[in-house]
């Protein structure tokens, strides 16, 4: 039991260590409270945004336009990635150009996005679908690679049509790191609507966090980026939850 909750104190030591610096720097005046509004300050401002119905609605612009980026681009990157691993011959041909791609800051490419779709949901969505679908695409890739071939041999020579293999050999091995490959997508898919939404939008949360750091509103920025961050992690652990559970399918489905 404090095996498992070792590293959730940690982490929430590490946390309360950081508040308490911050209050520090406060109390002390180390800090300008215009820079760096001290915790409490902070805390009225959460509550705030989140009793501002301008702010959930932005909240809520974001959000649509993540769930959509990914749930288009998480089903076609997962396609993709499987037809590059199965196929050697197509994976040994695109896979050196994916990996380039995400080598490249994909921000740079943002005035490009502007120009052909504006400014809409379109433009947000599309520029989210590029973060989750070279993610996917490479882990699912490797994930595929990953199936014992020596397994799909023996199937095949049992009769075992191709529907089980998937079923039976394919998706017992692939499925932790497919799962990985998700929880990665959907980060990169949150960090790409933000950042489009940052360069240029007419709403959403990115729009705000630049509009208050051109404005030097620093209560609001940092408020705003703590709930971001806070969501975000939300989402990871969440991912992390299933990816675990997923992992102890795999291990239960290989001992049968």
């Amino acid at each position: 039991m404090m095996q498992k909750l070792r590293v959730p104190l940690t982490q929430g030591a590490i946390g309360i260590v950081l508040i308490l610096a911050w209050q520090g720097a406060c109390a002390l005046h180390l800090a300008d409270p215009s820079v760096l509004p001290a915790p409490a300050t902070v805390a009225v401002t959460i509550g705030q945004l989140l009793g501002s119905p301008a702010f959930l609605s932005d909240a809520g612009v974001t959000l649509l336009r993540v769930a959509v980026a990914f749930l288009i681009g998480a089903p076609i990157a997962l396609t993709v990635g499987f037809v590059m691993g199965e196929n050697v011959a197509v994976g040994k041909s695109l896979g050196p150009l994916f990996n380039l791609v995400l080598a490249v800051p994909q921000s740079i490419f943002l005035p490009i996005f502007v120009l052909l779709l504006g400014l809409g949901f379109t433009e947000k969505v599309m520029f989210g679908i590029t973060h989750v679908f070279f993610v996917v695409v490479v882990n699912t890739m490797a994930a595929v690679r990953e199936v014992p071939r020596d397994y799909v041999t023996a199937a095949r020579s049992f009769g075992a049509g191709r529907l089980r293999i998937y079923r039976s050999i394919y998706l017992p091995a692939m499925a932790p790191q497919v799962v990985t490959g998700l929880r990665f997508g959907l980060i990169f898919d949150i960090i790409g609507i933000l950042l489009a939404e940052m360069y240029a939008a007419e709403s959403g949360l990115g729009l705000q966090l630049a509009r208050w750091g051109d404005s030097m509103n620093v209560g609001k920025l940092m408020a705003a980026t703590i709930l971001i961050s806070v969501a975000t992690i939300l989402v990871n652990e969440g991912m992390r939850g299933w990816e675990s559970r997923v992992s102890r399918w795999q291990r239960s489905a290989e001992a049968s």
